[in-house]
């Protein structure tokens, strides 16, 4: 089935000077179950994660992220890996970054490009540009004004 850090969760069962029989107890659930569910022949739903949080104390990111066996992060370009509990990290400064626009486009071999100030051609994210077109703002609409006070109102200021 998944992939889930069973050893996090014995080991934070057994901080807690806690058995599986107990958890399952807790959960309203056959202690069978509980185990398949942190062996990963069981998949673990919203409602049991959540309760699996309450039980052990600890944060519901903290049990999601264990849930997947994988608390890494989205890996992705320049993102820390997950950090429980602690501060955002820091990310070392760069250098203010030219933003590109749809004209700065280079299609070659069928996938898109751009072009930095050194000339070296970086490959454009497939998520770039899918959001275009997808919401019409029509004339004479200013999105920067106050919203009107009167709604929701249900009773008069007199």
């Amino acid at each position: 089935m998944g992939v889930i850090d069973s050893a996090w969760f014995y080991e934070k069962l057994s901080a807690r000077d806690a058995s599986l029989r107990d958890m399952a107890r807790f959960m309203g659930l056959d202690p069978s179950a509980v185990s398949r569910m942190l062996s990963g022949e069981r998949k673990m739903s919203a409602d049991e994660q959540d309760q699996i949080a309450d039980y052990l104390a600890v944060p519901l990111e903290e049990v999601a992220a264990h849930r997947r066996g994988d608390a890494a992060g989205f890996a992705e370009k320049k993102q820390a890996g997950y950090q429980s509990g602690g501060t955002a990290p820091v990310l070392p400064e760069e250098p203010p970054v030219k933003m590109f626009t749809e004209d700065d486009v280079i299609y070659k071999d069928g996938k898109r490009w751009m072009e930095l100030e050194d000339g070296t051609l970086i490959e454009v994210h497939p998520a770039w540009g899918c959001m275009k077109g997808t919401l019409t703002i029509m004339p004479g609409v200013d999105l920067t004004a106050p919203a009107d006070p009167d709604w929701g109102k249900v009773y008069d200021d007199d």
